[in-house]
């Protein structure tokens, strides 16, 4: 959705910024394999505290969840190759890439997220 921004709020369709660790792995019917990210963080959390209280997102807003790490539907490669935003907040790769890094990494490997 928007790869330039980090994320804010849920619906934004940003991706989040920081350290993370995988939380949980498993195949997933839609996306291939997925790595669940411990989104959110403490960081996180105080970072999105500290936008509602200087109105930078609404007052109603809620924090999301279930970011991930993950592929792409069958027959959907092209929206690796041609670069394609279309995930909310997700990072998607190749099927071919997520099966190779899904076998070196396990339930509470670091993940650095930097744009």
């Amino acid at each position: 959705g928007n790869p330039r921004d980090d994320k804010k709020s849920q619906g934004d369709e940003c991706t989040p910024e920081g350290v993370f660790h995988i939380q949980a792995m498993y195949p997933n019917h839609r996306w291939d394999k997925f790595m669940l990210l411990d989104y959110p963080t403490r960081q996180s959390l105080e970072q999105f505290q500290y936008n509602k209280a200087h109105g930078h997102i609404p007052a109603s807003a809620a924090i999301g969840g279930s970011i991930g790490i993950h592929g792409v539907p069958d027959g959907k490669a092209y929206l690796i190759s041609k670069g394609i935003n279309w995930t909310l907040g997700c990072i998607s790769l190749s099927n071919a890439d997520i099966d190779e890094i899904y076998r070196y990494v396990d339930v509470g490997t670091k993940v650095v997220i930097v744009k």
